[in-house]
């Protein structure tokens, strides 16, 4: 991206507290690395995310080029969003799923654009009609149709992304008549011996209860047809996975499955299902990888309740944790339930937590399953309720889930505990459901024309009780059949009520009704525990109630709203004789809920309107993130930062731009906030190098949140030669959490164009099709119109830049060929006005080049006014580009508490840091491109957007003296990223990529973009997780090139145990092994090869490492050593040759720093093949290695190295460094 190509960014983050210096941290501290991932949003626009050192950062390639776009960057749940303006406001109108905007979700569930090139979408059309005549738009490719639910599947390209984006916006009355809401289709993931007696299934057994002629419908991983005991079971069956059949290449369905109606063939009985005599219906709507989208979940839903004519239907699967049940899923089981009468139990999930109970369990007709041990205790990994929202009771039953012994496909790798060939042992809420699946067929049984909400609530209203557990745990406890079955008397199962502010006073009624189905009334006494709730919170209009023989009675629960706002949950239990019911309750009293409504004033006194402002907002207490467009918020009382970017048109020129921030608003009524940009006072760096007045200047408005160590962040990113930009506080207000920092990345400018009329004015202008020419030239100017053969005609085009002003809708391929037609005219360079496409399109197109250099302008400004230039007669202009800049300067300033005045600064060179940077290359004319972020009040503040350089040189960087967070990368070559501390008038120096390059497997690193920080090589629930760094560079910057990025990386890992191969993976760096969780002498060897023209050392590098192991409690780091080898080393890698060489060598242990009892080296001058006796000598526990070279060749280094505890590694680098020219 040209440096004139800058969008104004808005965002909004949390971030943790920064880590010690890189130079100076222990080995379990050092430096983090990281790939940068890469995912396309609805929007079009680009986003790349990192975690570094527990931060998350994203940097945005903006679709849209009329004008820069504010994007606003929150954390809800450890997931980062980024909402762009424009589609934030569809997002707070219903239109738009707030999760197409989870950087963090849609990487987890491999729509990154590594993984896809289209990004899957849900459309829930007004009716069922709309989704059956919907074609697919432009941009997109029709999935499935799902005309019963009124939704359409769709496959949304994400080279023209746009294109559907704009049809989205383009016309609201053409829009809304036909689609309600557009989703993500997102993805859901699969969440007996002993368990069947807890739940009392043999009594059912003896009664003849076995669900004989009770179709149940199992949506899974599908099933193993060949299993004994599911043979003869499988009356229907479908695939929506794509594979083509229903066969189980998991074994999760097949287990499930089992459970519900397994016969125990393979077993002589013993591992018996709940049901042995339901059908199974199986629809595989997860694929072999245990996961599958929406659309195929969904499809499986209908045809299992309309066509499979299914009376229970399992779903041991799940996503959307903390779901508040308006969910596309869950809604659509609402309505399966209610047109065709089935009953879904649904898992709850495995996240552990309270509130995350997942989609579609929260669905208010889903039956919804929590686990239990088989003591009766809530499993630690059991999602909890209550639901997101309202409160609501969920789940309302549990079932045993822990360690539960069901079939397994043969062929197929365990999940768990094997038993035998034909079973194992597993655990989840996955294997809770299916025993309330079976006991639900059962009760169908017994009772063939209950509607599902009768059966759900005889289940729930008859679970056996468990002392000490919540209902937003267990429910009313465990499934028991035996009461289920047996019981005369059936209860509402659970009455959830909730109260939203305005609430004091407020009451509301429910009935809660008991059904008899004996020949003899019965009297039961009620009783309502919900502990901790306030007095007078519930009551009931009667404490004893009489149930008539074959009949009904009721009783209302009143809710009464008091002064202590919560959720409180509790049960109902009515008990008389040998009867007793239980009923789970819930009650949430919102909290105090205010209106905060927005409104800005631009520069000009003018009332900004919606699409020139936006607003973000982040709670102080809780640490949560709102992206919001402008309009009234309802918010809960509280402590609130809102900031606000405001634009101002300025004719002929690009707007400014003022961030005006409260930085603590306490919202205790309904209130305006009224936002001044005239408040604004001037934010700028401006060096005293005029050479250096490119680049880009980031201002933030940074929060401390009392929640958490973090600090939060909003920005805005421009370019300081167009955009003129403002900042300061709402006047009168200010927090000592509060703080306000710029930084400007100074350069030349990368690219320049200037009209030469009588004002002599620069264009803000960027690259589509680049020119890799370093040029700076005096051209002609001459306007095209379209670019069509007529319009060129009449012009002289030869050796001009051409401004052609193309419709929106412009295609691109009639764009590239006006561009044609502009070079066949003998035109030199051509400036497109609008574009018609965005940038990111162009770029993604593969194989496809303009046929001249071309530019972008954008919508008025200074584009405009070049247009109407380039009209007149003797138009020239002066054009510079710059593929590469040679000055750089890091600059941070800050302000704390609040904003009154003027923030200028024109810092002076020589009080700068000056920093000697040195680029090593291997490979001569390469690239990197570097960022830079200055650690200011708990974050580090830097550019969103890299700087290229040209490697194999050193030069003289400058910086404010502080700390830096810094990063190097280069396309093919990974990244590296250290943290430093400058100070001026001291020698700073800083060395990238310098050889040695070998393993470093020192501090934590992000291998996996979906995935946290964690350690490069750790052992966690016996298996050994790793990520083998293989090419850190002589620094000790931790770099790992997976093969999944780097085609020209190819290896493999064993481990051995014992003597024994425990595994090989095929994969040069990254592996997770299960492993016993007895201690065992364990052997890791692995091998990487890079076969690359841009890579012509370390070109094989390979470790054999020995160590001990044993299961922990906790994860912990392996002892895995390394030695790092630091040369002198020239630009190019090289060493002088025929001559002694000596050079300093570390040992290093990735869980901490280790005693090294010895050190041998070897080296060799035949890539290998020969190796000889180098000299080593310790002195105070620093190594030093002493070889002599030849005139010139490649040295590559063996190393064999052992610390006081046993850990040993034998580590070779082949072309470690080269010798002479």
């Amino acid at each position: 991206m040209g440096s004139a190509v800058l969008a104004a960014a808005l965002a909004f983050a949390l971030f943790g507290p920064p880590g010690g210096t890189a130079s100076q941290a222990a080995p379990d501290e050092g430096p983090v690395s990281a790939s940068e991932s890469w995912v396309t949003l609805v929007t079009g626009d680009r986003v790349a995310a990192r975690t570094v050192g527990g931060r998350t950062s994203v940097r945005v390639e903006p679709a849209l080029r009329g004008k820069p776009i504010p994007f606003q960057e929150f954390t809800r749940d450890g997931d980062t969003y980024l909402l762009p303006a424009d589609a934030g406001r569809l997002v707070s109108s219903g239109l738009l799923d707030e999760e197409l905007f989870n950087i963090t979700g849609l990487l987890r569930q491999g729509y990154g654009d590594a993984d896809t090139k289209t990004l899957p979408l849900l459309v829930q059309h007004t009716d069922g009609a709309a989704a059956s005549r919907a074609a697919a738009p432009e941009g997109t490719t029709l999935r499935r149709s799902l005309p019963n639910l009124a939704m359409t599947a769709l496959d949304e390209r994400k080279t023209d992304a746009t294109r559907f984006w704009n049809t989205l916006t383009a016309d609201r009355q053409a829009r809304r008549p036909a689609v309600r809401k557009v989703w993500l289709n997102g993805r859901m993931r699969a969440s007996l011996d002993q368990s069947v007696r807890q739940i009392g299934a043999p009594t059912a057994w003896a009664a003849g209860l076995t669900g004989r002629d009770v179709r149940v419908a199992v949506l899974d991983t599908g099933i193993d047809t060949d299993h004994p005991d599911l043979a003869g079971k499988v009356e229907a069956s479908k695939d929506f996975s794509g594979k083509g059949s229903v066969e189980d290449g998991d074994g999760h369905g097949t287990h499930v499955a089992s459970t519900i109606a397994g016969s125990g063939a393979a077993s002589e009985g013993r591992y018996k299902g709940v049901a042995p005599d339901a059908r199974l219906a199986i629809g595989k709507v997860l694929g072999d990888d245990g996961s599958g989208g929406f659309d195929a979940i969904l499809a499986g839903m209908t045809w299992a309740a309309a066509e499979a004519d299914a009376k229970v239907v399992n779903m041991s699967l799940g996503g959307i944790p903390g779901s508040d049940g308006t969910d596309p899923v869950s809604q659509a089981l609402n309505t399966l339930t209610r047109e065709h009468g089935t009953l879904f139990v649904v898992a709850t999930g495995n996240m552990a937590r309270d509130g995350s109970v997942a989609a579609p369990a929260a669905a208010d007709a889903a039956l919804s399953v929590g686990s239990v041990s088989k003591q009766d205790v809530p499993s630690h990994f059991t999602s909890r309720g209550p639901r997101g929202g309202d409160g609501a009771v969920k789940p309302e039953i549990a079932a045993p889930g822990e360690g539960i012994v069901a079939a397994r496909p043969d062929g197929v790798p365990d999940h768990g505990q094997p038993v035998g060939d034909a079973y194992q042992g597993m655990s989840g809420t996955s294997m809770a459901s299916p025993h309330v699946a079976g006991a639900a067929a059962i009760l169908a049984q017994r009772h063939p024309d209950w509607a599902p909400d009768r059966l759900k609530d005889a289940l729930v209203s008859s679970a056996a009780a468990i002392d000490g557990a919540g209902p937003f745990a267990v429910g009313t406890g465990r499934v028991d059949l035996t009461r289920a079955t047996t019981a005369p008397v059936v209860a509402t199962g659970a009455v959830s009520t909730y109260l939203p502010w305005p609430n004091q006073g407020a009451q509301k009624k429910q009935t809660v009704t008991w059904r008899n189905a004996g020949t003899e009334p019965v009297t039961l006494d009620l009783r309502a525990d919900v502990p901790d709730a306030p007095d007078g919170l519930l009551a009931l209009s009667a404490s004893r109630v009489t149930v008539p023989a074959s009949g009904e009675a009721s009783v209302e629960l009143t809710a009464t709203a008091g002064d202590k706002p919560g959720t409180y949950g509790g049960v109902l239990t009515a008990s008389g004789g040998s009867v007793t019911t239980r009923t789970a309750l819930s009650v949430r009293q919102e909290g105090p809920m205010y209106t905060l409504t927005v409104d800005a004033i631009d520069r000009n006194g003018k009332p900004a309107v919606s699409d020139a402002f936006s607003v973000s907002l982040l709670n102080l207490d809780t640490g949560d993130g709102i992206g919001i467009g402008a309009g009234p918020l309802r918010l809960p009382t509280g402590r609130y930062a809102l900031r606000t970017v405001i634009e101002t048109a300025r004719p002929g020129q690009e707007p400014s731009y003022s961030m005006i921030s409260h930085p603590e608003l306490h919202l205790d009524r309904d209130l305006t906030q009224t936002f001044d940009a005239r408040a604004g006072k001037r934010f700028s760096v401006e060096p005293d190098n005029p050479a250096a007045n490119g680049g880009s200047l980031k201002i933030s408005a940074l929060a401390k949140i009392s929640s958490c160590d973090c600090t939060s962040s909003s920005y805005l990113e421009v370019d300081p030669r167009f955009h003129e930009t403002y900042a300061a506080t709402v006047p009168g207000t200010s927090s000592a959490n509060f703080a306000m920092a710029q930084q400007r990345t100074a350069t030349e400018p990368a690219l320049e164009l200037t009209a030469d009329d009588g004002q002599r004015f620069a264009v803000r202008v960027g690259w589509i099709q680049p020119s890799d020419d370093a040029e700076n030239l005096t051209l002609p100017v001459a306007y095209g119109g379209g670019g069509t053969p007529e319009e060129l005609g009449e012009i002289d085009a030869e050796g001009r830049l051409v401004v052609l002003e193309m419709p929106l809708g412009t295609s691109f391929d009639e764009l590239g060929k006006r561009i044609a037609n502009v070079k066949a005219a003998g035109g030199r360079l051509v400036l497109l006005s609008p574009l018609a496409e965005t940038s990111a399109q162009v770029r993604s197109r593969a194989g496809v080049n303009f046929a001249l250099p071309t530019l972008e302008g954008y919508v008025g400004g200074t584009t405009a006014r070049f247009v109407a230039y380039a009209r007149t007669d003797g138009a020239t202009a002066s054009y510079v580009n710059r593929p590469v800049t040679d000055l750089r300067y890091e600059l941070g300033y800050g302000v704390e508490r609040q904003v009154t005045a003027e923030q200028v600064f024109r810092p002076r060179t020589r009080d700068l840091a000056a920093v000697r940077t040195a680029y090593h290359e291997s490979a001569p004319d390469r690239f990197a491109s570097y960022l830079a972020g200055w650690e200011f009040f708990g974050r580090p503040v830097g550019s969103n957007y890299p700087k290229l350089v040209v490697t194999g040189q050193e030069r003289v960087e400058y910086f404010t003296p502080g700390t830096w967070t810094l990063d190097w990368s280069a396309a093919r070559r990974g990244y590296l990223t250290d943290t430093v501390t400058f100070a001026a008038g001291r020698r700073n120096r800083i060395v990238w990529n310098k050889a040695v390059v070998g393993p470093s497997l020192r501090g934590i690193g992000q291998p996996y973009p979906n995935e946290g920080p964690r350690p490069w090589v750790w052992r966690k629930d016996d298996v050994f997780d790793l990520a083998l760094a293989m090419h850190g560079d002589g620094a000790g910057r931790p770099r790992l090139l997976s093969d999944f990025v780097f085609a020209e990386v190819s290896g493999s890992i064993s481990l051995y145990r014992d003597g024994e191969l425990v595994a090989t993976v095929q994969n040069p760096g990254l592996a997770r092994i299960p492993v016993p969780g007895e201690d065992g002498a364990y052997r890791l060897v692995t091998e990487n090869t890079i076969a690359a023209e841009h890579w012509p050392l370390s070109t094989k590098v390979s470790a054999e490492w020995t160590f001990r192991s044993s299961s922990a409690a906790d994860a912990k780091p392996l002892p895995l050593l390394t030695a790092r080898f630091d040369p002198a080393v020239d630009l190019r890698n090289r060493a002088p040759g025929g001559k002694a060489f000596t050079f300093p060598a570390h040992v290093e242990r990735a869980d901490g720093e280790p005693t090294v009892r010895d050190l041998n080296v070897e080296v060799s001058y035949d890539d290998g093949q020969t190796w000889q006796r180098a000299a080593t000598r310790s002195r105070d526990g620093h190594w030093t290695v002493t070889v002599r070279h030849p005139a010139t060749g490649y040295a590559s280094l063996r190393a064999t190295a052992t610390d006081t505890n046993g850990n040993t590694v034998r580590q070779t680098v082949v072309r470690a460094y080269q010798i002479g020219s």
